[in-house]
């Protein structure tokens, strides 16, 4: 071996000789403070104990196999496609914040659905001068309502916009449910309220505690004094209603309707007696009215308890007669008989079957329509009880005898 010595010349005019790299390095404790701009492609095999505080741009695409018992508390922003199939045992206490558009706003005689109970919150958007409660209120109304939202309009108005509360309290459609109620349980607990008072907790969970009727939060809360809750006493007195349990079979007003009437007046309670005897005994109409003695005086009905053979009018005829007269009662002796002796009409009318009945009837032999009467022509004798009788000769002969002019001549 040999040293190749070469003399440089430096800008300062100092010569240094120049030594090839030996081949045998030596190995120091401590490492140079001039590392090499050209590091060696041959990691060492004993890496630092103190690893770069300037990590790679470019990490492993093996993760460790001992991940961190610390987690980020910053989570990544592309989560996993496949959610875990073991969920939270305690889910949200928020409920999504884009409930239905288009809630109703007519209560419902069954208890109200959620999507229907919407509190009211200030409508602070562009152009919005009120409140609102159709279930649009801003993420963070929604996530705090205590603070921001209001079972009644009028507590709304009151509170954000006082200055116009007139305007405000007439920005909603009237059939809209202006309050909320709530059951109150912090109260005398034998009613609902609607004064806007309702706890925090009821306020923030609108959707278990408030209704847009009385009678649905009675009915969820107070079944057991659903009366006196929705206010019936007042409401239903003076109001007449079916008596089925007497057995008079009439309506009465004497405030001793049945729970389930009261409960449902609007189909079972009237103002007046009529209307409620004609909804409910139209069969025993006059006696429920009390008009069935002046409403029959006089009328003709079947004689068919007696010889029946034609109609009186003594007044002896049976109840359910009298109870519907519209059925079995009639102003005049022929009209009784047409109607109910019409196979034996001449011995019915009697005495006035010797007139007839001036209606039209068609004559066979003569080939034209003629009169039930006695005499000259148009009369053509008493009219067979198998004989159809009409008002007039026209019609007579339009039905009958369609086919002779001269029929009417």
């Amino acid at each position: 071996q040999f040293s190749l010595f070469a003399a440089i010349s430096l800008a300062n005019g100092v010569s240094v000789a120049a030594v090839a790299p030996t081949s045998s390095p030596s190995i120091s404790s401590v490492p140079s403070s001039q590392p090499s701009e050209t590091p060696s492609t041959q990691p060492s095999s004993i890496p630092s104990a103190q690893p770069s505080s300037m990590p790679s741009e470019s990490p492993s695409s093996q993760p460790s196999s001992m991940p961190s018992e610390s987690p980020s508390s910053i989570p990544s922003s592309m989560p996993s496609e496949t959610p875990s199939s073991m969920p939270s045992e305690s889910p949200s206490s928020q409920p999504s914040s884009m409930p239905s558009s288009m809630p109703s706003c007519t209560p419902t005689e069954s208890p109200t659905p959620p999507e229907e109970t919407f509190l009211f919150y200030p409508d602070w958007s562009n152009g919005g001068d009120g409140c609102l409660n159709d279930g649009n209120e801003p993420d963070y109304m929604a996530v705090n309502p205590g603070a921001y939202m209001s079972s009644t309009l009028d507590k709304c108005c009151t509170t954000y916009f006082g200055w116009n509360y007139h305007g405000c309290m007439g920005l909603l459609d009237d059939t809209c449910a202006r309050e909320l109620w709530y059951p109150d349980w912090e109260g005398d607990n034998v009613g609902c309220l609607r004064d806007g008072e309702e706890p925090y907790y009821m306020t923030a969970n609108s959707m278990a505690y408030l209704f847009s009727s009385r009678a649905d939060c009675c009915s969820e809360h107070y079944e057991w004094n659903y009366d006196d809750c929705v206010g019936a006493a007042a409401t239903t007195s003076g109001l007449y209603y079916p008596d089925w349990t007497s057995g008079d079979n009439i309506c009465k007003n004497d405030g001793k309707a049945p729970d389930y009437m009261v409960k449902n007046p609007s189909y079972w309670l009237h103002a007046t007696l009529t209307p409620c005897c004609e909804a409910n005994f139209a069969w025993n109409l006059q006696e429920c009215t009390g008009t069935t003695e002046t409403l029959t005086s006089g009328l003709y009905f079947p004689d068919w308890d007696g010889t029946n053979t034609g109609c009186l009018n003594d007044g002896t005829q049976p109840d359910y007669m009298s109870k519907n007269p519209d059925m079995w009662m009639h102003a005049t002796l022929a009209e009784c008989c047409d109607e109910n002796y019409s196979w034996d009409l001449s011995t019915c009318l009697g005495g006035a079957a010797a007139t007839g009945t001036s209606k039209w009837f068609m004559d066979y032999v003569a080939n034209k329509c003629v009169q039930d009467c006695v005499g000259a022509s148009p009369c053509g004798g008493l009219a067979e009880s198998w004989d159809l009788m009409y008002d007039s000769q026209s019609s007579c002969c339009d039905e009958r005898n369609w086919w002779n002019a001269n029929c009417d001549a």
